[in-house]
């Protein structure tokens, strides 16, 4: 075999195996980079439920507080209807953003977390009835016994379904999707 046609077989095997590396390494960072983008989204995706879980939980709390603000107002010999109907406000103006948030959290999911949410917002309007109804038979001859019992239920309920709701988030939150590589 002469020398030309070595040297030419030798560069078609150099460019050959240059080309069949450069295939291999494309393949592998295609890879890498599909993983990547996985592991992004599964974290962008974490991230919009826990804004829309926090979005949830902020005005919840701050409903509860004004509703226990106006119980403790309601309670006594001479109740303070018009600081009642104040928190009593603030309350109704909160439930409307948890209703909002309630909402955002049906599509954010999961089911277990929008199931939770719905039972806080359902609790949290039972205790805003329940207030309703006392302010409106303040005076009473009974000192409203029945409204003061019903509503102590209420608050634990609440608390509790809070309780619930955050356990819920936190596990929907550490069961992201991200790749079983990734899991801890």
């Amino acid at each position: 075999m002469d020398q030309g046609l070595a040297a030419l077989l030798g560069a078609t095997v150099g460019v050959l195996g240059t080309v069949a590396a450069s295939a291999i390494s494309s393949g592998s960072t295609r890879r890498q980079l599909e993983g990547q983008a996985k592991i992004e989204h599964a974290q962008w995706r974490r991230q919009l439920r826990r804004d829309a879980y926090s979005a949830f939980l902020a005005p919840a709390n701050e409903s509860r507080s004004a509703l226990k603000m106006a119980a403790r107002a309601l309670i006594g010999d001479a109740p303070d209807v018009a600081e009642a109907d104040r928190r009593l406000q603030i309350a109704q103006d909160q439930l409307v953003l948890v209703q909002a948030a309630w909402a955002r959290l049906a599509v954010e999911g999961p089911e277990s977390v929008e199931q939770a949410a719905h039972s806080v917002h359902l609790g949290l309007h039972s205790m805003h009835t329940t207030l309703l109804a006392w302010r409106d038979s303040s005076g009473a001859s009974d000192r409203n016994v029945n409204f003061v019992e019903r509503h102590a239920v209420e608050v634990t309920m609440v608390s509790e379904r809070l309780g619930s709701f955050t356990s819920a988030a936190r596990a929907a939150l550490d069961d992201t999707d991200l790749p079983s590589s990734r899991r801890s």
